[in-house]
């Protein structure tokens, strides 16, 4: 697929540079922050999926990096606050879903066997011996978010029960828990027989919360934010 990404970066900080200014001026990613970035991530994702048909297959907090919307993507409506965006960079792994499977109705389904991913970054397919597919880019956006909730890298567990992944932690009480349990309960446990437009709503489900009279408190958490962060790397 043919897929044109967002403008790239003045500053060069990434989500883990985030997690770290926040640590230096209040100890700890505000959760409003981490909402706003997974919908951005959800955003773009869904569309290098959908309209890319592209499989990043090495989605981390360290490849999420802070930049501006186009002027293009602003004219269009798009709902970034106060100029804040994420872009998805380092396409080294990156497959082309449509160029491996020429002949398929739906490049997303495309499954792949084996282990790509380092140790803690292996989806729950993949750690099953199952193949894989959009499910690895999920799990990286899922240990993007949690990077941003506990300042940590991500792991999970799979319930003897149930056999679904989970994570070790648990959400702190006063966190949006609803929104929180969708998000990584669909994602972590995705595979080939799950369909429909998961990101999208889910991502619905995050902008309608953001978007719920807390625009506001977004962009004060994120202008103080920039105030930390250096303009060039």
């Amino acid at each position: 697929g043919l897929f044109l990404m967002s403008a790239g970066s003045n500053s060069g900080m990434t989500l883990v540079d985030v997690v770290n200014t926040y640590n230096k001026i209040r100890g700890n990613v505000p959760e409003l922050i981490a909402l706003y970035y997974t919908s951005r991530m959800l955003r773009h994702l869904e569309s290098l999926h959908e309209n890319g048909k592209i499989l990043h297959c090495d989605v981390k907090p360290d490849n999420w990096v802070l930049t501006s919307p186009s002027k293009e993507i602003q004219k269009s409506g798009d709902d970034s606050i106060n100029g804040s965006d994420l872009v998805l960079v380092d396409f080294g792994r990156a497959v082309d879903l449509e160029k491996v499977n020429l002949e398929s109705l739906n490049p997303l389904a495309t499954l792949f066997k084996g282990n790509v991913a380092a140790e803690d970054m292996e989806c729950g397919t993949m750690r099953e011996g199952n193949p894989w597919g959009v499910d690895l880019d999920y799990f990286g956006m899922c240990a993007s978010s949690y990077m941003l909730l506990f300042g940590s890298h991500m792991n999970i567990t799979q319930d003897k029960s149930t056999g679904r992944w989970r994570l070790q932690k648990s959400f702190r009480r006063y966190w949006q828990r609803d929104l929180w349990e969708m998000y990584f309960d669909t994602l972590l446990n995705y595979n080939s027989t799950s369909g429909g437009k998961v990101l999208r709503d889910i991502r619905d489900s995050f902008e309608q919360y953001i978007c719920s009279e807390r625009e506001h408190e977004v962009a004060s958490h994120l202008n103080q934010l920039y105030t930390h962060i250096p303009k060039k790397r």
